[in-house]
């Protein structure tokens, strides 16, 4: 293993990518094609398989579920005498698209992400790049590595580095959690449902629209489904001073 980490560092056509991937992440990768994978976002289309795109989109689902596992232990060793609720409250600021999305930039995620860069002149866009990355790298690292070397990661690089518990604790939730919680206060049925996929300029955007107690509410669009849903929830809560 160390031999070919040394033949990959110095000797292959990927080495500035793979000495890149260490100096973002603090290791070397065994599979680098997991991490390439992880770094493309479904916009960028150069050199791909006919029929077969690829980006990180499955990998960005599997990183969610570790990291949300990962703080969720966290969260219940650091504060044994809080209730469910305030776990559950404090692991979606955590986990949330904004902080993600502040944590992604800071680690310097998007000086390595494949994406179309018009990207670049849609700010609403730009937004969610960072931390779904952030996330698909995650899921690279537990198939590559496995589970303990992923929370290692997430607790020595992501926690420690950008986490200040003390003040996450007294942070505003994002808008779609905050619905949430009004929802589950006030005992309001409340569903997130995709209305439509549009198809702009070959990308598709998500039509996401917000259900209360069986009526439609509030819709929200974005190539990308968590931030409709969470520009929908801003509306609507701002409509409703929620």
């Amino acid at each position: 293993m160390l031999l070919r980490n040394f033949y990959l560092r110095k000797f292959s056509k990927e080495k500035v990518l793979y000495q890149n991937i260490y100096n973002l992440l603090g290791f070397y990768p065994q599979k680098l094609s997991l991490y390439k994978i992880a770094l493309t976002h479904n916009s960028y289309n150069h050199n791909q398989i006919p029929h077969k795109k690829i980006n990180n989109e499955r990998m960005e689902f599997l990183g969610d579920s570790v990291l949300g596992m990962v703080i969720a232990e966290k969260l219940y060793n650091k504060f044994p005498y809080k209730d469910e609720g305030f776990l559950t409250e404090t692991r979606s600021k955590i986990v949330g698209r904004n902080k993600l999305n502040q944590i992604g930039k800071k680690m310097g995620i998007l000086g390595l992400l494949n994406y179309d860069k018009k990207l670049n002149n849609q700010p609403s866009l730009m937004e969610s790049l960072a931390g779904n990355a952030l996330e698909a790298i995650i899921g690279a690292i537990y198939i590559d590595k496995g589970f303990a070397f992923a929370k290692r990661f997430i607790i020595n690089h992501i926690i420690e580095n950008y986490i200040d518990f003390n003040t996450i604790v007294i942070e505003e939730l994002s808008y779609k959690a905050k619905l949430i919680k009004w929802a589950q206060k006030e005992k309001r049925k409340i569903e997130y449902s995709l209305l439509r996929v549009d198809e702009e300029n070959k990308r598709k955007i998500y039509n996401i629209q917000i259900i209360i107690d069986d009526l439609v509410v509030c819709e929200g669009r974005n190539q990308s489904k968590k931030v409709a849903e969470e520009l929908a929830s801003e509306k609507y809560c701002t409509l409703t001073s929620i």
